[in-house]
Order: C-alpha cells, then sequence, then structure tokens
C-alpha cells in the first residue's frame, strides 16, 4: 500500500500505534512495527534518560524495521531542562522519527532535524495543522474529540476535525480518535488523510501489558463509557469510566489549584493501577471506540485484519458506485 505516510516512514501500512504512558513499550512497538506498521515508545513512560535509551536499543533489538519516538512537551519544556537527555538519547541512537505533542515543536527543531528525525506534531485542533508545517514538521497528527488521552478542548470529532487539517497544511496529515478496524480506516483515507493513529485498539494487543481484570472491564465497556477529566484545567483527558476518574471530576468541582488535583491525576496513580490491575483505581485513558473492541488478539493479526477489511471496504464501495452520469467541461 502506498500513501505520502508510507513512503515517507518507508513502513508498508499506515498505520501508527499511539503512544499511550506506561503501555507503548518495545515488545507492542516491535510486533506492530514487524508487522508492517510504525510502533511507538513513550518518553513518559521513563524516569530517566538512561531508562529511555536502555529501551531504544531493546526496540532496536526486536526489530530492523522502522520505529518512533514520542516527546511529551509541557508549555514550560526548555530544550536545555530535563528533556535534553532524552534528546541526546534520540540523537545518540539515531532515532529516524520522532512524534511531539502538547506544545509547538520549534524550540527543538533545529536538534531532531540536525540529527536527520522525521518529526510528526500530534495536535487537538486543525487550527494548528499550519503551524506545524511552518515550523518545519514533516507530518501531522490530529486529534478528534473521541480520541483517548488528551482530544483537546475544541470539542471536534474527527469526521469534522480530519478533512480541516488536510485543507488547512500541504504536509502528509494522519488521523486519530476512533480508529479500529479497516472501516475506520478506510473512512479516515476516504476523508483526505494519509495514515491513521490507533490507540485503544492496540491497547487490547497482547502483547501490551495490562492485566486480565482491565481487560475485562475494557471488553464489557460501551461506547458510552468514557469520561473527561481535567477540564478545570484546560488538560481534557479521556479516560474509561472508573471510580478514579469519577472521583477526579467529583474534586474539580470544587475548583482546586493545580497543586491540589496533581496528586490525582499525575502518572504514578495510573502506573499504579496498571501494577495493581486494578482498573478502579485511577484515570486511564481510553477512548470511545472501546464500544466496539471485544476481544484480545496479537498486534499482527489486528494489523492483518484492518488490512483485509479496508480492501472489502474499497470492494463493497466500488460496487455500489455506476458510471458517473456527470461529465467535466472546462
Amino acid at each position: 500500500m502506498k500513501t505520502r505516510i508510507t513512503q515517507l516512514f518507508g513502513i508498508e501500512y499506515p498505520i501508527i500505534q499511539g503512544a499511550m504512558q506506561w503501555l507503548s513499550k518495545p515488545r507492542l512497538a516491535a510486533a506492530v512495527s514487524n508487522a508492517g506498521g510504525l510502533g511507538t515508545i513513550n518518553m513518559t513512560t521513563y524516569e530517566t534518560p538512561e531508562a529511555f535509551q536502555e529501551d531504544i536499543r531493546l526496540l532496536k533489538s526486536l526489530t530492523r524495521k522502522p520505529f518512533c519516538v514520542n516527546l511529551s512537551l509541557l508549555p514550560d519544556t526548555k530544550p536545555d531542562g530535563p528533556i535534553k537527555g532524552f534528546l541526546e538519547a534520540i540523537v545518540e541512537e539515531k532515532v529516524h522519527i520522532v512524534e511531539t505533542a502538547g506544545s509547538s515543536p520549534k524550540p527543538f527543531m533545529d536538534t531532531l532535524k540536525g540529527a536527520g528525525c522525521l518529526v510528526m506534531h500530534k495536535i487537538p485542533d486543525s487550527r494548528f495543522a499550519h503551524t506545524a508545517e511552518d515550523v518545519g514538521c514533516d507530518a501531522v497528527c490530529i486529534v478528534g474529540y473521541e480520541g483517548g488521552g488528551h482530544p483537546g478542548m475544541a470539542g471536534v470529532g474527527s469526521i469534522v476535525q480530519w478533512p480541516l487539517a488536510t485543507e488547512r497544511c500541504s504536509i502528509p496529515v494522519v488521523g486519530a480518535g476512533g480508529i479500529c478496524d479497516g472501516r475506520t480506516m478506510y473512512a479516515a483515507l476516504a476523508m483526505g488523510l494519509d495514515g491513521v493513529m490507533v490507540g485503544t485498539r492496540f491497547l487490547m494487543a497482547s502483547e501490551t501489558d495490562i492485566g486480565p481484570h482491565l481487560r475485562k472491564f475494557i471488553i464489557e465497556s460501551r461506547e458510552t463509557d468514557t469520561v473527561l477529566t481535567q477540564m478545570s484545567i484546560r488538560n481534557a483527558l479521556r479516560s474509561i469510566k472508573t471510580k478514579g476518574a469519577m472521583d477526579i471530576i467529583e474534586f474539580e468541582k470544587t475548583h482546586p489549584t493545580f497543586d491540589e488535583l496533581y496528586p490525582m491525576i499525575r502518572g504514578a496513580v495510573t502506573r499504579a493501577a496498571y501494577e495493581k490491575d486494578d482498573p478502579q483505581a485511577a484515570q486511564i485513558a481510553m477512548g470511545q471506540v472501546l464500544g466496539r473492541i471485544h476481544d484480545v488478539k496479537p498486534a499482527a493479526q489486528i494489523i492483518k485484519e484492518m488490512m483485509r477489511e479496508l480492501y472489502d471496504m474499497h470492494q463493497r464501495v466500488t460496487g455500489m458506485l455506476e458510471p458517473s452520469p456527470y461529465r467535466f467541461y472546462e
């Protein structure tokens, strides 16, 4: 299959695995890359640059295919701050593809481009697509409001955000939010996208390190079983509806400061919930598409089935089209 994303990243299929904190580790990323997609590991999973670099090396030992690393950029992230060691690890390990998310990657572009990296910036609003292009990004990923994790505050779904992003920049556009199979992938490509990013479906891959209680909880959940936390600090996070998430929402009604809210929303709380296999203990990022996920499969099988269904959908739509009655003239 050939799109601008497959050509840019050197991958077989335009399917990118989302960067899920604590879960996007080498075993999952390698499985996705080896199956023809683009696997990703997440910087925020690692407490030190040394641990991050160690897992980059592990990932390189598990696949010879292209892979990606995610850098999360907060508004106060500076190139010479704590992120410096993570950037140095990317340069030293000659990582070829980097996804940035959060604040503008502009302060980091000289370092990344100087190291030969291709940079894809993730945005929650199509209005920022041209900005990503202007600062030198090679691609952009636009997240619809139904997506898990941080879908932004715009409140606009994928079917509107995706084509708007393609209209607002000329670089390749990847869509996230609601993708889990060949049908949704076909719809994304039909809207002008060059690829898709898949998070929640790969969360339920057999290579993802989560326990049986959380897997069962997800399988039994519906598309209506997600909530948005952190709205009070304008950092919306879509989570599966758990006691931990609802406790956060209730506390936000008291108008807490960030410092008061932080102990409930910090990543270590979610990590502990994963480690204890207690789905109720924290906010756990997940998209509305969880209502369409009913099983656990190897990443390679997920990708194979997506591609098979994609072609099935193409044949279905093609079969509906009769010869055009319209004639176009200059």
